[in-house]
């Protein structure tokens, strides 16, 4: 089969069939558009002529580009999938998803906020107008829940349990489940919802806009998530903090402190939204001085 219809062939069952997140969609299609780029280049059109060979020249390709190894890992199962399909459709002649090796995992340690920063952090966001008022809550919800920011840049009015102070939020897998809003984030989701209408008025026609995400920007449209991230790092800097938070730093503090406060891993693995419970360990480095504490107060020949 000619390479691009296969690779469209592929794009539609990951769409279709795997049914994953738009994000993995266009990850995918980006690490396919680079493999398509390689094999017209060594002037390979057809899927049947795809062997070992061809693919060692390719990790030769992309090494160049020194990519991270977490996007390593990403491409490689990528491609690994896309061989698989093509395997499974008797495509290709030989079985090359299974002599791939993908590397393991390097440990990625995000810097986070203490307790004492979240509240230097969120206070120094004033709520003195429109837009103080929805960069704060954006931040009081991110802090509250633990949320992704592509989760967060997708909450819609509909997710919203006002009653219960709940928000529904669709994460990898398109996996839904339930956050929970705290006193704070639920006092300026209140106070954003009353004035939301700003951010909906058109002048020019004079009328309000529809728009059914919850974080609008000027224009009346959905917030984006480099928009947030600009807003994060604005704020940081702001509050002369030394630390470099990314939105993953946000999520970081908020599973770090329920962990410091008692919360069982497995709760935290319930809010975060991971499937596995290895995805959750990796905020189980407390603070040494909390550990210290624990250590003093309940080891027997310790006191």
């Amino acid at each position: 089969m000619i390479i691009s219809k296969s690779i469209e062939l592929f794009e539609k069952f990951i769409i279709f069939e795997k049914n994953l997140s738009p994000n993995t969609i266009k990850a995918y299609k980006n690490d396919l558009s680079i493999l398509e780029y390689f094999l017209k280049k060594e002037k390979i059109i057809d899927t049947e002529e795809i062997d070992y060979k061809f693919f060692k020249d390719f990790l030769k390709f992309l090494d160049r580009y020194n990519y991270s190894n977490r996007s390593t890992i990403r491409k490689l199962s990528t491609y690994i999938n896309y061989f698989k399909f093509l395997e499974h459709n008797k495509l290709i002649k030989m079985q090359l998803s299974q002599k791939i090796s993908v590397p393991k995992r390097e440990t990625r340690f995000y810097d986070f906020l203490s307790e004492e920063e979240i509240k230097v952090f969120l206070e120094n966001i004033s709520p003195d107008d429109e837009i103080g008022i929805r960069d704060r809550v954006i931040f009081e919800i991110f802090y509250s829940t633990g949320v992704r920011i592509s989760e967060l840049e997708s909450i819609k009015m509909k997710d919203i349990d006002f009653k219960n102070d709940e928000i529904k939020v669709v994460g990898k897998g398109r996996k839904e489940r339930i956050v929970f809003l705290n006193t704070e984030a639920n006092l300026y989701l209140n106070k954003y919802i009353k004035i939301r209408n700003y951010f909906l008025y058109d002048k020019k026609n004079n009328s309000y806009k529809n728009n059914e995400y919850l974080f609008l920007n000027k224009r009346g449209g959905k917030l984006s998530q480099r928009y947030i991230r600009r807003l994060l790092a604005k704020y940081i800097n702001a509050c002369d903090l030394k630390k470099h938070i990314s939105p993953h730093g946000l999520r970081h503090s908020f599973a770090t402190h329920l962990l410091e406060e008692g919360a069982s891993i497995r709760a935290v693995q319930e809010l975060l939204g991971h499937s596995s419970l290895n995805s959750t360990q990796i905020y189980t480095h407390l603070n040494l001085k909390k550990m210290k504490e624990d250590f003093k107060k309940f080891h027997p020949r310790a006191k």
